[in-house]
C-alpha cells in the first residue's frame, strides 16, 4: 500500500522516469526476445548469438542507471524525513525503492508478454502438462521479428532480466543516499544555535567532498580522455570487415550488421562512449575551476563553486547525454556527405531511441538532485538580502557553461568518430 501511495502521489518528473522504466523494460525485453528467436533459428551461430545478446547489455546498463538515478531522486527529501519519523529508516529505504522502482519494469515486461502471448495465456500449458511456445508478433507489429515460437519458460526468465536489474540499481540508488549538501538545509531560522551549527556542518560536507572530488575528478578526466583517444583510433585504423550477404548496404556493397557489431569498430564506439561518460565529472568540475579563476565575481564565483561541487552529481550523466548526441552528429554527418549508405534497421532504431530517453531522464533526475542540493544555497542568499537577479544570473551562467562544454565535447566527438568505409 505504501509503495502504491508513493507511485500514486510522485511528482511528474518521477512519473515521467517511470514512464521511461516502463517503455524502456517493454523495448529491452522485445530485443532479448529477438535475440532467444534468432539463437533457436540458428542453432549453428553461436558467436553472431552470444554477440546479439552482448549488444543487449547496452540498454540494460542505460536502463539500470535510469533507475539508479530514479532511486536517488525518490522519495524525495521532505518524503524521506517523513520516513525516517515513521520508522522506515535505511535499511528498509532501498527495498522501498526497490519496490517502486520494479513496477514500472513488471509492467513492461507483463505488455511484452500479453503481445507475444497474443491473448492466448490459457492455452500456454497443454493438457499434458507440456508448455506451449510462445510466438513474436512480427508481422503485426512492422517489426522484423520472426514468428517462430519460442519457449515459454525461456521467454519468463528473460523478461524478469529488466525489472530485476532496474530494482537493483534502484536500491543501491536509495543505498547512496539524498545530496549532502541539502542536509544543511532544514535548519529552522528561529533557532541560530542549531542554525549555525547545521550551516557549519554542511559547509565541512562540501568542503570535504570538493576536496574529495579533486583527486577523483581529474583521475576520471585522464582516463576518460585516454578511452576517448584510444577508442577513436581504433576505430580509424581497424580494420572493416564487409561480406556479401546482409541488410544494409555500402554504395553497392552489402555488410552485414552482425559483422559490422562484431568488428572493431563498434568496439571503438563503444570505448569512446565509455570515455565520454568517464571524463564528464572531470569536465564540469574543470570548468567550474575556470569560472572561478582569475579574480572572479559574485556571479562567476557563485556559479564555478557550485559546478565544482555539483560535477559528481551531473558529470556522469551529461557524459552519456554527449555520447548520445556525439552519435546523433556522427549519423548526420553520414547523411549530409554522403560518406555512407547504412541505414539501421527497426530494432537498431528503437534500441538507440530508447538509449536516448532513458539517458535524457538520467539527466533529468540528476538536475532535479542538484537542484535539492543547491537549496542551502538559496536560502542563504536570501537570508543576506541578496538580489533575486543574482541567482537567476548565477543559474544562467551555470546552465550556459554546461551546454557550450559538453555541446563542444558532443561536436568534436561526433565529427572525429570514424564511419563505414564506403
Amino acid at each position: 500500500m505504501l509503495t502504491l501511495r508513493l507511485t500514486l502521489t510522485a511528482p511528474p518528473l518521477a512519473l515521467l522516469l517511470r514512464l521511461l522504466l516502463l517503455c524502456a523494460s517493454a523495448g529491452i525485453g522485445l530485443l532479448l526476445l529477438t535475440t532467444l528467436s534468432y539463437a533457436l533459428e540458428h542453432p549453428g551461430h553461436r558467436a553472431a548469438a552470444l554477440v546479439r545478446l552482448l549488444w543487449c547489455l547496452v540498454p540494460l546498463a542505460v536502463a539500470a542507471q535510469l533507475a539508479a538515478a530514479l532511486g536517488r531522486t525518490e522519495p524525495r527529501p521532505e518524503v524521506r524525513s517523513g520516513l525516517d519519523a515513521a520508522g522506515l529508516g535505511p535499511a528498509r529505504l532501498p527495498l522501498l525503492a526497490a519496490r517502486t522502482t520494479a513496477a514500472p519494469g513488471l509492467a513492461g515486461s507483463a505488455l511484452v508478454l500479453l503481445v507475444t502471448a497474443r491473448g492466448d495465456i490459457g492455452g500456454l500449458v497443454g493438457s499434458d502438462g507440456s508448455v506451449h511456445g510462445l510466438t513474436l508478433p512480427g508481422a503485426a507489429t512492422g517489426l522484423p521479428l520472426p514468428e517462430q515460437p519460442l519457449p515459454a519458460p525461456a521467454v519468463v526468465t528473460l523478461l524478469s532480466t529488466v525489472p530485476l536489474l532496474t530494482a537493483l540499481a534502484a536500491a543501491w540508488g536509495a543505498r547512496s543516499g539524498a545530496p549532502t549538501p541539502a542536509a544543511g538545509a532544514a535548519a529552522e531560522p528561529g533557532t541560530p544555535a542549531r542554525s549555525h551549527r547545521a550551516q557549519a556542518g554542511s559547509g565541512r560536507t562540501v568542503a570535504g567532498r570538493r576536496d574529495d572530488c579533486g583527486p577523483s575528478c581529474r583521475a576520471g578526466l585522464l582516463w576518460g580522455a585516454v578511452l576517448t583517444a584510444g577508442g577513436l583510433l581504433l576505430a580509424a585504423y581497424a580494420p572493416q570487415v564487409a561480406t556479401a550477404t546482409g541488410t544494409a548496404r555500402l554504395e553497392g556493397r552489402a555488410v552485414r550488421i552482425g559483422d559490422l557489431a562484431t568488428s572493431p569498430l563498434a568496439a571503438g564506439w563503444l570505448l569512446a562512449a565509455f570515455g565520454l561518460v568517464a571524463a564528464g565529472p572531470g569536465l564540469a568540475a574543470l570548468s567550474g575551476r575556470l569560472l572561478g579563476a582569475l579574480r572572479p565575481g559574485p556571479v562567476r564565483l557563485l556559479a564555478g563553486r557550485t559546478l565544482v561541487r555539483e560535477a559528481p552529481l551531473l558529470g556522469r550523466s551529461l557524459g552519456a547525454l554527449s555520447a548520445v548526441a556525439a552519435a546523433l552528429v556522427a549519423l548526420a554527418r553520414a547523411r549530409l556527405t554522403g560518406d555512407t549508405g547504412l541505414a539501421p534497421g527497426p530494432l537498431v532504431g528503437a534500441t538507440a531511441t530508447l538509449t536516448g530517453c532513458c539517458v535524457a531522464g538520467a539527466v533529468l533526475a540528476a538536475l532535479t538532485r542538484a537542484r535539492h542540493a543547491r537549496a542551502p544555497l538559496g536560502e542563504l542568499l536570501d537570508r543576506i538580502g541578496a538580489p533575486r537577479r543574482l541567482g537567476r544570473a548565477v543559474t544562467l551562467l551555470r546552465a550556459g557553461v554546461l551546454w557550450a562544454v559538453f555541446t563542444a565535447l558532443a561536436t568534436t566527438a561526433g565529427v572525429l568518430t570514424p564511419l563505414p568505409p564506403h
